[in-house]
C-alpha cells in the first residue's frame, strides 16, 4: 500500500468526497466503490458491434457506415479496418470519428453512444490511483502517516 498517496488523496480530497468527515470504514468503502468511468482500449470488428448494440441495431450502424463510405474515402478505410483487424472504440481518433459521424447525421446520437459506451469501464478511485484494495486499517494508517 502506498500510504503517502492514500494520505494525499484523503487530505486533498480532489473529488470532494468528504473524506475528512468519514469514518475509516466509510472512506475505504468510498475509495473501493466502482464509480469512476474510464475509457479503455476495446477492439471490435463487425460482429463485436452487433454484439454490443444488438444484432439489428449493430447491423444498422454497419449499414450506415458502409453507405457513407461510398462517398468518403476516410470512411472507406475506417470500414476496411473495422472488417479486418477491428477498430479500437477507446482510441481518441476512433471516438472523434464516431462524433463526426453523429454530427454528419450518418449515425444517430444513440448509435454513437452505444459505440463509445462499449469502451467505458467503471473502476474504483483506489484502482484509478493504483492503490489496490483499501481497507479501513489502511485509511487509519494513512491518516496518521
Amino acid at each position: 500500500m502506498d500510504y503517502a498517496r492514500l494520505r494525499d488523496e484523503l487530505q486533498q480530497d480532489p473529488l470532494g468526497r468528504g473524506y475528512v468527515a468519514m469514518s475509516a470504514e466509510q472512506a475505504a468503502a468510498s475509495l473501493m466503490a466502482d464509480d469512476r468511468a474510464v475509457v479503455q482500449p476495446f477492439r471490435v470488428g463487425a460482429l463485436g458491434i452487433m454484439r454490443e448494440a444488438g444484432p439489428a441495431a449493430g447491423a444498422a450502424i454497419l449499414d450506415a457506415i458502409e453507405a457513407a463510405s461510398a462517398s468518403d474515402s476516410r470512411l472507406k478505410w475506417f470500414l476496411r479496418e473495422l472488417n479486418t483487424t477491428g477498430i479500437d472504440l477507446g482510441d481518441p481518433v476512433t471516438r472523434a470519428t464516431i462524433d463526426e459521424l453523429v454530427s454528419a447525421g450518418v449515425l444517430t446520437p444513440s448509435q454513437g453512444a452505444v459505440l463509445k459506451g462499449a469502451a467505458i469501464r467503471m473502476i474504483s478511485r483506489a484502482e484509478e490511483l493504483g492503490l489496490g484494495e483499501v481497507r479501513p486499517g489502511d485509511v487509519d494508517t494513512a491518516r496518521n502517516y
